[in-house]
């Protein structure tokens, strides 16, 4: 059985988000849950079967997909998150502190640093676990008949499930829309999380999954690799763009890119994650071209790829 689809609009730039509900060996489980907002909730009250829901399953703890997770929770569903949002929240102060020094160590000046913070502080909706949170990776029961393949690069913690001829792919396959790697630390600590060298290897496990009916966290599906290569199109022609700037300081370089259309911090931490990400991918091209020989893809991208790229 495909899961049902529910689309929730949100007050965010990426626009409406997708939710899923299936029966997993008899008990009802929702796929995510929306932002945290009122209409959301009022939503999932007319058109889930509350009282009857058992499960909550979140793909990744961006605000979009798990913003009801806590009220949830408190009715009684049990929760399983990702490993790395479950130690974002144990660690949440620690982390907070070291994304202020990433933010420092990758351009932003100073005063950047406290208006980042003060949107973390924010958005940042879960400070404690919500009664009886589960680990997805250690506890999600094997008699749900669900695969979890780890497939992190738009976030340290993006998970897609696997049921019958189907996925859950949260924000990793996503039609017309770039899923920007978000700049953040390694869940068990402070150190970057390197999502270029995570990007490459979940490209290698989603290309895997081709022939599955994609269900994304944002507008219609597709298949596999027509996702992943409209994913590698966008980026090889933001590549091409940013190489006159490679070297530039970040906030000159993100004026130039933004002009002026977006002003909030938190946006432009995303577009900054991106001039990181897209850096890394210039400085070592070889670490992506060899992921995408083993997935089979780089034979559709070879003359984009070799133009920007030319092999030596």
């Amino acid at each position: 059985m495909i899961p049902r689809s529910y689309t929730i609009p949100t007050p965010y730039i990426v626009g409406p988000v997708h939710c899923y509900s299936v029966e997993l060996d008899g008990e009802l489980t929702l796929f995510d849950c929306g932002p945290p907002t009122a209409a959301c909730r009022r939503f999932l009250e007319s058109h889930i079967d509350l009282p009857s829901l058992k499960n909550l399953i979140i793909t990744h703890g961006h605000i979009d997909h798990w913003g009801q997770l806590q009220w949830l929770a408190e009715q009684g569903v049990r929760v399983f998150l990702p490993r790395a949002d479950y130690l974002k929240i144990v660690h949440w102060e620690e982390r907070r502190a070291a994304l202020g020094r990433l933010a420092e160590e990758v351009g932003f000046p100073p005063g950047w640093r406290r208006r980042l913070d003060a949107a973390w502080v924010e958005d940042s909706i879960y400070r404690r676990l919500p009664p009886g949170c589960q680990i997805v990776e250690e506890s999600l029961p094997a008699r749900f008949g669900i695969t979890v393949h780890p497939c992190a690069g738009h976030s340290v913690s993006d998970l897609v499930y696997e049921g019958d001829g189907w996925i859950v792919s949260g924000d990793t396959l996503l039609d017309g829309i770039f899923p920007s790697p978000v700049l953040d630390v390694v869940p068990e600590g402070t150190a970057r999380f390197d999502n270029y060298t995570a990007w490459c290897e979940s490209l290698v496990r989603l290309a895997a999954l081709d022939g599955c009916t994609v269900l994304p966290g944002h507008r219609d599906g597709g298949r596999v690799q027509d996702l992943l290569l409209g994913w590698l199109s966008t980026l090889l022609v933001r590549a091409e763009r940013f190489l006159p700037l490679r070297d530039m300081e970040l906030l000159p370089v993100l004026d130039r890119l933004l002009e002026g259309r977006i002003s909030g911090p938190v946006h432009i931490y995303l577009k900054a994650s991106e001039v990181v990400f897209l850096r890394a991918f210039l400085a070592e091209p070889e670490r992506l071209r060899n992921a995408l020989m083993r997935a089979g893809l780089y034979p559709l991208v070879a003359t984009d790829f070799e133009r920007i790229f030319p092999r030596e």
